[in-house]
């Protein structure tokens, strides 16, 4: 297994015009922006990135321009579907257009009905890793699948791909914990709940994935928790969960992150059918709680669903 550098992996969005393009050099300017902010390497198309509203020759393209602005560094591409067929498709254009590896979570048609049969979900993950052999990261998240994966799941997913790293979004603590202790030496563990940042990095993940620190700046300063007052501690935490109620509670993910992102000034865009982007008053909360804890906040004209 090769030992992801300890740091902060965002989950990036994917800007459209209001007409609904893939705007290329928007998205090479976030990228930019993210590896300024100290970001790792990166994981597009996925949750944030509209993995659903994204195209083959669109999936294909934004590797190729994510591969080339990440200079060395991973690059995961998002390539979960209902079908294996979709799927395979999906991770076959990621992989035409250089991905470094695989960001796959169980199907979701599996998972809607809150249960998820071993077989089908180590099936997915094996038939995947034959058709394209990419690094893999598997991502977690039941509070969008519905259904944890289970450690025994995940043991059995190691022995049927490449697994490199683990997104995990489970909320359940006891979970992320005996994540930490049964896979910290197999695989790299990425946390991606913004409640269990501090004890999963103390019990061996190597990183942070999803969470938009650098909204503030350096987002690696979470790493730095330990040399850290009581009241920065505190602070910091503070920070990472008003993060999560605004990016995650305002309007439908991942419209209130674009629309952070156009008010400091990057040109994020607008989401695509199915999300539409946040109404006034959401868009008030979140230009408040960016203002509350000092982002440079611009005067550009918000992009808000329709009244």
């Amino acid at each position: 297994m090769k030992r992801l550098e300890i740091g902060c992996y965002p989950a990036t969005v994917t800007p459209f015009s209001e007409q609904g393009d893939f705007m290329a050099d928007a998205f090479a300017e976030i990228l930019r922006w993210h590896i300024a902010c100290g970001s790792k390497g990166f994981l597009i198309a996925g949750d944030n990135g509209e993995n659903w509203a994204l195209d083959l020759k669109e999936l294909r393209e934004i590797t190729e321009i994510a591969m080339r602005e990440a200079d060395g560094r991973p690059v995961y591409v998002g390539a979960w579907a209902i079908t294996e067929r979709e799927a395979i498709e999906r991770a076959t254009a990621a992989a035409e257009g250089g991905a470094y590896g695989l960001c796959i979570k169980p199907q979701p048609y599996v998972y809607a009905f809150a249960k998820a049969p071993t077989a089908d979900v180590v099936g997915r993950f094996e038939a995947m890793a034959k058709a394209v052999p990419l690094p893999v990261l598997v991502y977690n998240s039941p509070n969008r699948n519905n259904v944890s994966i289970t450690h025994e799941q995940l043991a059995a997913i190691l022995d049927v791909c490449q697994v490199e790293a683990l997104k995990d979004n489970n909320y359940d603590l006891q979970h992320q914990i005996e994540n930490c202790l049964l896979f910290h030496d197999k695989i790299n563990i990425l946390v991606s709940a913004a409640l269990f940042h501090t004890t999963g990095l103390q019990l061996g993940a190597r990183g942070v994935i999803g969470s938009p620190l650098e909204y503030f700046g350096n987002p690696n300063r979470i790493f730095e928790f330990e040399s850290m007052s009581e009241d920065e501690r505190r602070d910091l935490m503070r920070l990472s969960l008003e993060i999560k109620q605004v990016n995650s509670y305002l309007g439908t993910v991942p419209a209130a992150y674009k629309a952070g992102l156009n008010m400091i000034g990057l040109p994020a865009g607008y989401t695509r059918d199915p999300i539409k982007p946040l109404t006034a008053d959401d868009e008030a909360k979140l230009r408040a709680f960016l203002v509350k804890w000092g982002a440079p906040v611009t005067d550009a004209a918000p992009i808000r669903a329709a009244e």
